[in-house]
C-alpha cells in the first residue's frame, strides 16, 4: 500500500490521491486512468467496467477534473452520473460499477469552502510560448442531453472526448483544458508542427461528417503566456491569443461554420492542407477585422 503524509512529497509537490474502500491509495499526478485495461493506473477487473472507463486529469496546480470516457455503464460522482467533465474537490466520492473511491486533496478547498482569495493564491512563474491552439466544442450540447436518453447522451459525449483525445495524442497534440462539452488543445511551434496538425484536422473533419455528435473546431497560431500545470501535467495557457481562439469558436457558431482557421494558422498550414477563404469578420473585444479560412 502506498503511504502519503497528506502534505508534500520529497519533490515538494502537494499529494493528491484516489483512496479505495479498503484504504489503498493511488497517486494522481498528471493523469490517472481507471478501467479494465492493464495499462490503466487503476485497474478494475470487472466485466461492467470499460477498458478505459474514466480519467482523473490535473488541469492546473490545484485543479482536477473527472471525465467519463464514453463508458457503457457510466461513472458516478457523489451519486450522480457524469455527463460532462466535472471538477473534483477533496472528499468527493467516485463510483464505477462496484468500485468506490474518495478523491483526496487535503490542501484544497472542499465543495462547501469559499473561493480562494487572491492573497492565498500561489504566484506562478510565467513564460511565453509560441504555439498552435485548437478549440473543439459540441454544438447544442444542452439540446443533445434533452433529445437523447440520458445514458445515451452521456456515452455519446464521453466517446467523443475519448476519440478526440486519441487523435490528438496520435498527432503529438496535447489537451490543455477540458471545457465541459469541449476542450482546448495545443502544439508548441516546431518545424514539423504543421505536418502533424494537418492530418489531425482532416481526422476531425471526418469525425464531424459522421455527425455523432455535431461539433465545431477552430485553429489559431500565436504567442501565449504559460506556467504551472494543465491537463496531463503540461502548460497552463493564457493571454490574448487564448482569448482570441475562444472568440473564434463563437464566431464559427454565429456563422454556422463547422471549421475555421485564423489567418496566422492558415498561412502556416496551407502548404499541407487546402483551405478556402471565408472573408473578413470582427472578433468581439478585438478592435479590427480579421481574415478567416475553412478547409
Amino acid at each position: 500500500m502506498l503511504c502519503f503524509s497528506g502534505r508534500m512529497n520529497q519533490m515538494g509537490v502537494l499529494e493528491v490521491w484516489l483512496e479505495s474502500a479498503n484504504g489503498h491509495r493511488t497517486p494522481v499526478r498528471g493523469s490517472c486512468f481507471l478501467g479494465r485495461a492493464p495499462s490503466c493506473e487503476v485497474v478494475l477487473a470487472n466485466g461492467k467496467v470499460s477498458r478505459q472507463h474514466a480519467l482523473v486529469n490535473r488541469q492546473s496546480e490545484a485543479e482536477f477534473w473527472l471525465i467519463d470516457l464514453g463508458s457503457v455503464n457510466g461513472t458516478y460522482l457523489n451519486g450522480r452520473r457524469v455527463a460532462q467533465p466535472c471538477r473534483l474537490f477533496d472528499g468527493d466520492q467516485i463510483r464505477i460499477a462496484e468500485f468506490a473511491f474518495s478523491f483526496r486533496y487535503p490542501q484544497a478547498r472542499t465543495r462547501s469552502d469559499p473561493d480562494t482569495t487572491p492573497s492565498e493564491a500561489t504566484v506562478l512563474e510565467v513564460r511565453h510560448l509560441t504555439c498552435w491552439l485548437l478549440v473543439a466544442d459540441i454544438q447544442g450540447s444542452t439540446q443533445l442531453l434533452r433529445k437523447l436518453p440520458l445514458e445515451t447522451a452521456h456515452r455519446t459525449t464521453g466517446l467523443w472526448l475519448a476519440t478526440c483525445s486519441r487523435l490528438l495524442k496520435q498527432h503529438h497534440g496535447t489537451i490543455n483544458k477540458f471545457l465541459g462539452d469541449g476542450f482546448l488543445a495545443y502544439w508548441p511551434d516546431e518545424p514539423s508542427s504543421a505536418q502533424s496538425i494537418a492530418p489531425t484536422l482532416l481526422a476531425l473533419k471526418n469525425l464531424q461528417e459522421s455527425g455523432d455528435p455535431s461539433f465545431r473546431c477552430v485553429l489559431h497560431f500565436g504567442t501565449v503566456s504559460s506556467g504551472g500545470y494543465a491537463s496531463l501535467g503540461e502548460e497552463n495557457l493564457s493571454g490574448n491569443e487564448v482569448n482570441f481562439v475562444f472568440r473564434l469558436e463563437k464566431l464559427a457558431a454565429s456563422l454556422g461554420a463547422p471549421r475555421l482557421l485564423s489567418e496566422p494558422a492558415n498561412e502556416r498550414i496551407k502548404h499541407f492542407l487546402p483551405t478556402i477563404p471565408e472573408g473578413q469578420h470582427v472578433i468581439p473585444d478585438f478592435a479590427q477585422q480579421f481574415s478567416f479560412f475553412s478547409f
